[in-house]
């Protein structure tokens, strides 16, 4: 999604289903609170921004700061919460108010940004930064907000000539549904995969709140293609099974008036369905319904959800045009965020990635001619991708002119290839050149489950240590929305201070890797 695909649905009214939402508001997690302090702390002086004096933290209730000073306080990790902090002062008692900048950064570099640049199209409110009077010296700070964060930096605006402030007992009262010392560290042999499976699991934690949230920071929200990653993770790690009926309801409960599931739900008040809707999100609404039952064997959740789960299949396949999804199937799809990617064939591998689980659902409903129309239309689909989209030439699949990466691993996980075809096709990604390249940790993790699906394990392995091993060489603590190591700044936003540096689809590692992905 780009500026320009912004849903807005003028007067957009959501289908609510509150006997489903009721539901969903029985499973909300109590959350659990940590106390956080910082770890370090260093000072900064106008004219001297780029050089920080290392500061004792028993020592800094003694540091006095005037007009431009700074201080910049690292937490040692990245954290999801509340923060509080004490002002005091040195000199004559305060004659004016302190004027305070909070900026709040989830990688050091957020710092060095200045938000008064920023002239993306996403809004400039997400950025971490708070402009504060206060009028009361000494008084105590209790940020209302919550932040996502590893380093404060508190820089002093103005006070007066009189007096200059003093800061102390700063502290981060961080939340999660769960804890991750909950879970048993990966020891797998490989210091680089054991630190992966680290980092992935706390990016998991902390976007773990009221629901699996896609990002702390931004947008707090959850979206559908995170949550199936996230659920699947969770499966394999902290088993929170209330959060993820929880989500499964949120998405039943408020959805488009004809029954399409939303791409995402707002839930900081009443839960509620937003204006967008991505055809490939939705489609994994029913493979997110299914991976839950196979861990939870739910009769519960099987009778409240699997009819709509199985509709957004049937209006993928109404919408299909000579066997194939239709234009604006395809056009509706997010897939990746790669400028210009073409989506026709994506958004067919997309369906076909579905239907095998709608097949179980219908099963699962006791509804055999379902499943049989399901598998029919599966062979189907299959034999007319490969019409429209394989040109033989090639030998690669091309999607309205257009050869990319993600074609080729959708049309793999769709199943349109014999194995060892696909594999002969998959190997040669890495080396082609091309002018849509995958972009975000989301598409990447669909690169690794098309090379498994093909054996390709060596593969896969090596190709998840590069990648989400370049962002643990940047000192990752959690992994990021987006990341290309040949271009670090990049962002589909226009600015890097509104990415996301903790999001949720870049976690899947920690799946793969405790599924046994990897055994021999």
């Amino acid at each position: 999604m780009d500026v320009e695909r912004i849903s807005i649905i003028e007067d957009f009214v959501p289908k609510d289903d509150d006997a489903l939402l009721k539901k969903a508001k029985a499973y909300q997690p109590q959350l659990l609170e940590t106390t956080v302090r910082p770890i370090a702390a260093y000072r900064m002086t106008e004219g001297n921004k780029d050089c920080g004096m290392p500061i004792a933290l028993d020592a800094l209730s003694k540091q006095a700061f005037g007009a431009g000073d700074s201080v910049c306080l690292d937490f040692g990790s990245h954290w999801v919460g509340y923060c509080t902090l004490k002002v005091g002062f040195v000199g004559s008692h305060p004659d004016a108010p302190a004027y305070l900048k909070l900026q709040f950064a989830e990688v050091a570099g957020e710092l060095d940004e200045d938000a008064e640049t920023y002239r993306g199209w996403i809004s400039k409110s997400w950025i971490q930064e708070e402009h504060l009077h206060l009028d009361r010296v000494p008084g105590e700070l209790h940020l209302p907000r919550r932040y996502a964060f590893r380093y404060l930096k508190i820089t002093v605006l103005d006070t007066s000539k009189k007096y200059r402030v003093t800061f102390d007992n700063i502290v981060c009262r961080a939340v999660s549904a769960v804890e991750q010392s909950s879970v048993s560290p990966l020891r797998c042999g490989d210091p680089l995969l054991d630190r992966i499976d680290a980092i992935s699991l706390k990016t998991l934690a902390d976007c773990m709140q009221e629901v699996f949230e896609d990002g702390p920071k931004r947008d707090r929200r959850l979206w559908l293609g995170d949550f199936r990653l996230q659920a699947l993770i969770n499966y394999r790690s902290f088993r929170h099974r209330d959060l993820v009926r929880r989500c499964l309801y949120l998405f039943a409960g408020t959805r488009f008036p004809d029954d399409r599931i939303a791409a995402c739900i707002f839930t900081d008040n009443e839960a509620t369905a937003d204006d967008t809707w991505f055809s490939d999100y939705a489609l994994f609404y029913p493979i997110a319904l299914e991976e839950y039952l196979r861990e939870y064997e739910d009769a519960e959740v099987l009778h409240d959800l699997s009819e709509l789960a199985v509709l957004q299949i049937d209006r993928a396949l109404a919408s299909c045009e000579n066997g194939v999804v239709s234009q604006a199937f395809s056009d509706a799809a997010f897939i990746d965020w790669c400028p210009g990617l073409d989506k026709a064939a994506c958004a067919e591998g997309v369906l076909l990635y579905a239907l095998p689980y709608a097949i179980v659902l219908a099963n699962r409903m006791h509804d055999a001619k379902r499943a049989e129309h399901y598998a029919a239309e599966l062979a189907l689909h299959r034999a007319a991708a490969k019409r429209r989209y394989w040109n033989e030439k090639q030998r690669c699949f091309v999607s309205n002119e257009q050869v990319s990466p993600a074609a080729q691993i959708w049309m793999v996980l769709g199943g349109v290839l014999e194995t060892d075809e696909a594999a002969e096709l998959l190997s040669r990604i890495p080396q082609a050149p091309t002018d849509y390249p995958m972009v975000s940790p989301y598409m990447h993790h669909y690169y690794l489950e098309a090379l498994l699906a093909t054996g390709m394990q060596d593969v896969a392995l090596a190709h998840l240590k590069a990648y989400w091993g370049s962002m643990v060489e940047r000192d990752a603590d959690t992994f990021w929305e987006i990341w290309n190591p040949d271009a670090p700044d990049a962002s589909p936003y226009g600015g890097t201070i509104v990415n996301s540096w903790c999001h949720a689809w870049s976690c899947s590692p920690a799946y793969l890797l405790r599924s046994g992905a990897f055994s021999d």
